[in-house]
């Protein structure tokens, strides 16, 4: 039996890679697709795609055929490109880490200016509940390819600690600013993700 030859897609990034089923199969499950709308999806995706395909071509054949049959499943599939769509500056992506935080029942606020220790900083979403305060910072990238490496969190983790000494000292608040929360669209390095989960970010 002749093992069939895998068809390579182009990345964003311009990377080139098999185009992989799983990977199809595993995003499509995520939004909520049935497993028969899987399988019609990757069987009409199979028959149309070519050596060289892009893999926002073969996105938004995905896309059409998912909102043919569940619409539901269709917009939490494009709910990543429409998080990019908010660009070019990431004010608009703060207002809706704020919206989606306020749903779970947290006051919020946006760019917010707060006391630290040594200096003023700005916050981009404060949320209380409870009694507790989290300090959010909020990395918006417009290229899906940007990565938030270990500066980051190493830089905010100071940020917050200088604040949170100001604020837990403060006779005058009536609340506890519990821990600081960093979010992207995009993605942390390890070293990032390893290093947050240590200082408790």
């Amino acid at each position: 039996i002749m093992k069939q030859k895998p068809i390579f897609i182009k990345k964003n990034s311009f990377d080139v890679e098999p185009f992989s089923t799983q990977k199809l199969e595993h995003s499509l499950l995520r939004s909520g697709a049935s497993e028969e709308e899987i399988e019609n999806i990757i069987s009409k995706i199979q028959t149309e795609i070519y050596d060289g395909i892009s893999s926002i071509e073969i996105y938004k054949k995905v896309f059409a055929y998912l909102k043919k049959s569940n619409s539901t499943s269709a917009s939490r599939y494009s709910l990543k490109s429409a998080i990019f769509d908010l660009g070019p500056t990431g004010y608009p992506f703060e207002r809706l880490v704020a919206a989606l935080l306020r749903e779970k029942g947290f006051k919020t606020s946006v760019s917010v200016i707060l006391y630290g220790e040594c200096v003023t900083h700005e916050i981009d979403v404060l949320a209380e509940k409870e009694g507790s305060v989290y300090a959010i910072e909020c990395k918006f990238h417009s290229d899906a390819n940007a990565v938030s490496n270990v500066k980051i969190p190493l830089y905010i983790n100071s940020r917050f600690l200088d604040i949170q000494k100001q604020w837990n000292t403060n006779s005058k608040n009536t609340t506890h600013l519990k821990q600081g929360w960093l979010v992207t669209n995009t993605r942390f390095t390890i070293d990032a993700i390893n290093y947050a989960k240590c200082v408790g970010l």
